[in-house]
């Protein structure tokens, strides 16, 4: 049985604008429970930002964590992938992008994003598939 992407990316999609404050987008990752935001320009994909981001933009000093915009720290261009490519497609993807979260796109629309711990949950099912499988 091959494993999709769709089948295992999370539908909640959250984005943020470029010119948001990287403060207000931390908040909004908290509060949403994601560890990406989609980046958006008048609803055009435009960048990802994720907490690993946040973290590398070292925003040591509070007028710093107040100024920058996801604009300036978002990754850009955007790696994507169709919601009917196999789970490793996906691997292979983030591996050679050194990404951790990949919007999945089904032409121009954003129906989802797959990251590193849906792909573990992925390989989770599908272990235990096997092992039912040698029953």
């Amino acid at each position: 049985m091959d494993l999709q992407v769709k089948d295992f990316m999370t539908s909640m999609i959250i984005t943020a604008e470029s010119d948001a404050l990287v403060v207000d987008a931390a908040k909004l990752m908290a509060v949403e429970n994601v560890g990406s935001l989609i980046v958006t320009q008048n609803d055009i994909l435009v960048g990802m930002v994720t907490r690993r981001d946040v973290i590398a933009a070292q925003l040591l000093s509070d007028e710093a964590y107040h100024t920058v915009t996801l604009g300036e720290i978002m990754t850009t261009p955007v790696v994507t992938i169709n919601p009917d490519a196999e789970i490793g497609q996906a691997v292979s993807l983030m591996n050679q992008s050194d990404r951790t979260h990949l919007p999945v796109m089904e032409g121009d629309a954003i129906t989802g994003v797959i990251s590193a711990s849906d792909i573990i949950r992925a390989l989770a099912t599908l272990r235990l598939m096997s092992m039912g499988d040698q029953e």
